[in-house]
């Protein structure tokens, strides 16, 4: 994922934010206004932010995989939360199974791992939850594709995506390793929040996409933002309810932090969300989230000085 060039002028870098926020605000409307709270995807603010930030980018540039690669791991979320208890069976199954069809679908579409982790993490057993996912995502890649037409990009090269630029034996291990420690801190701390499943995302792209993640080398920020864009929602939601201003205000505080910390970390948006499709979220929510972002840094860390040990090869942190 890399970086979007910076637009000149106050208005036009505002207008992707503005956006986002717009965007989740409508949904949130929507999901009030018909009893389906499915369609508020915290997912989706992650997409948004890139999509309408990257107009030329591979995610705005997939139209169709980027509607549809969330609905598919939705579905398998669904299938495997209605068969498996929650555990490590069922999270590496549910976390195997998204991955597959990314690689599959050639998609670059990574944020769908959320779709598929969420129903596993929140008990979501609804057969409605993938048209409820589609409707965001669709509505994204319709709102892509207007702007293509009517605001064409500047023309560049594209940027091929192949699943991870990193070998399975490079990343796996250590992702093995993650959830192993991760369940023993959902037990230790009794909350499946500690794999929330923006981390999950956060992980995969720093474990097998290491050489493009942009929050490469940016630890500190990371549970910065993300443990203050988690804070941030949490608030909102217990003083305002889940209502479309505060989950707009949640998006602008989001990217504040972003801007303010100069880092590009986008699944920092479903942090700030979650608590919005959360039952009662517990006011613990942001030290659990930041134990699992922690226990990821640990992992990162590690398994990256292992393979500077055993292969004599840089691994950025």
């Amino acid at each position: 994922m890399s970086a979007p060039a910076a637009p000149k002028g106050l208005l036009p870098r505002l207008a992707p934010t503005l956006a986002t926020a717009a965007l989740l605000a409508c949904l949130t409307a929507l999901a009030n206004a018909s009893g389906i709270p499915e369609l508020l995807f915290p997912e989706l603010g992650a997409l948004a932010s890139v999509v309408f930030g990257a107009p030329g980018g591979p995610w705005a540039r997939s139209p169709v995989l980027l509607a549809l690669t969330p609905v598919l791991t939705a579905v398998a979320g669904v299938l495997i939360t209605r068969t498996l208890p929650f555990g490590l069976p069922a999270l590496a199954l549910t976390l195997a199974c998204c991955l597959l069809l990314i690689r599959l679908l050639r998609s670059p579409i990574v944020p769908a791992i959320s779709a598929g982790v969420l129903p596993l993490t929140l008990g979501i057993t609804s057969w409605l939850y993938p048209p409820a996912i589609l409707a965001g995502t669709g509505a994204l890649a319709l709102l892509s594709v207007l702007r293509a037409r009517l605001l064409p990009a500047p023309a560049a090269a594209p940027e091929p995506f192949h699943g991870g630029d990193a070998p399975l034996r490079a990343w796996v291990p250590a992702l093995v390793v993650l959830l192993l420690g991760g369940m023993a801190l959902v037990h230790l701390l009794g909350s499946r929040l500690v794999l929330y499943p923006p981390l999950l995302v956060i992980a995969y792209e720093s474990l097998a996409q290491r050489q493009h993640c942009p929050w490469r080398g940016r630890w500190s920020a990371v549970l910065l933002v993300t443990g203050g864009a988690a804070l941030a929602g949490l608030l909102l939601q217990r003083s305002l309810g889940v209502e479309p201003p505060a989950v707009a205000a949640a998006v602008l505080i989001t990217a504040l932090l972003l801007h303010l910390a100069r880092l590009r970390c986008p699944p920092a948006f479903g942090l700030a969300l979650l608590p919005f499709v959360i039952p009662a979220p517990s006011p613990a929510y942001p030290l659990l989230t930041l134990a699992g972002t922690a226990w990821l840094v640990v992992v990162v860390a590690a398994s990256g000085a292992l393979a500077r040990r055993l292969r004599g090869r840089e691994w950025p942190q």
